[in-house]
């Protein structure tokens, strides 16, 4: 049994949800002590824009927060789909949107100090409207702007979610945008 295989198997998981689980991992240091870590499935986003150049974003209440805040449209890759259909049902439940090609910009850790999972960055074109429902009964108010309209989200403070702004500069240094 090589170490990897030794420390996944002291891996105690110490509480569980349906979006993720708490976990004690065994500690390299000499404390002795667990280390804890959030483990959850991978994650989507997507910069997602429309023929007219404009960027789609969700408006939704975040209950950690308490306030309804300005995201591009992302979710977590269920167990046994691929990140693609991962970012396409995203999109899709978020926004009621579909996009003529999706491309991944890259993968990322998010929190490596304490998350385990990896969020998937992907640039979306050609998004047009399909007649379908929101998610399961989420409120999300679809939001779109210009390049320069989130630009200005951005610097004056009102779009806060880091990943999205990752998104957005990937998509920016790839040529997408």
């Amino acid at each position: 049994m090589d170490k990897s295989q030794h420390q996944s198997s002291q891996i105690q998981k110490i509480w569980e949800t349906e979006w993720f689980s708490i976990e004690a991992v065994p500690n390299q240091s000499s404390s002795g002590r667990p280390y804890f870590r959030l483990s959850m499935n991978d994650s989507v986003e997507v910069i997602a824009v429309t023929p007219d150049k404009k960027i789609i974003l969700v408006r939704q209440f975040r209950p950690a927060l308490g306030i309804s805040m300005l995201e591009l449209p992302a979710g977590h890759v269920d167990t046994g789909e691929s990140r693609e259909e991962a970012i396409i049902r995203e999109l899709r439940e978020e926004t009621g949107y579909v996009c003529d090609e999706t491309t991944c910009l890259g993968s990322f850790r998010i929190a490596p100090s304490r998350i385990n999972n990896t969020l998937h960055f992907f640039f979306g074109k050609g998004a047009r409207t399909m007649d379908v429902k929101g998610e399961r009964g989420r409120e999300t108010e679809v939001v779109l702007v210009t390049e320069d309209e989130f630009n200005k989200l951005i610097l004056d403070g009102k779009f806060l979610e880091v990943a999205g702004v990752a998104s957005y500069f990937l998509s920016r240094l790839k040529g997408f945008l």
